[in-house]
């Protein structure tokens, strides 16, 4: 009878502590999408600079690298009365979005921060 008592107050511990580890790792995952308890996979994480990136909408997930070298200022030959509506970092480029009437995106600028040079613009069909 006493094992049998010693059997159920060892399960209710057990469960008292799983339960609170499962409550932590909730909590946990609620603030960091990537927390993991137990990470199985032995795989070292690659440098951020092999990382290929994306345009990311809202704040950055990774920190960006620093540019060695300054270009000073660029100037976009916009049209009159256009304005820049959006510009988005996407490795050593930087995406910029222009528009005629702040609604409608009429031109896309990509533009390198290493050389400041404007690599390129796509314009909207009409």
């Amino acid at each position: 009878m006493n094992a049998l008592k010693g059997v159920v107050i060892l399960m209710s511990l057990l469960i008292a502590v799983l339960m609170t580890m499962m409550a932590y790792g909730l909590y946990q995952k609620s603030q960091n999408s990537d927390f993991k308890f137990f990470n199985f996979n032995d795989t070292s994480q690659a440098p951020a600079e092999n990382i290929p990136s994306a345009p990311v909408s809202g704040a950055l997930k990774r920190p960006t690298q620093v540019l060695k070298a300054s270009f000073g200022d660029v100037t976009l030959d916009l049209a009159p009365g256009a304005s820049i509506v959006s510009a988005t970092p996407s490795g050593q480029q930087l995406v910029i979005i222009t528009a005629n009437d702040g609604i409608r995106a009429d031109q896309v600028w990509m533009l390198d921060l290493t050389s400041g040079k404007i690599l390129g613009r796509v314009h909207a069909g009409q």
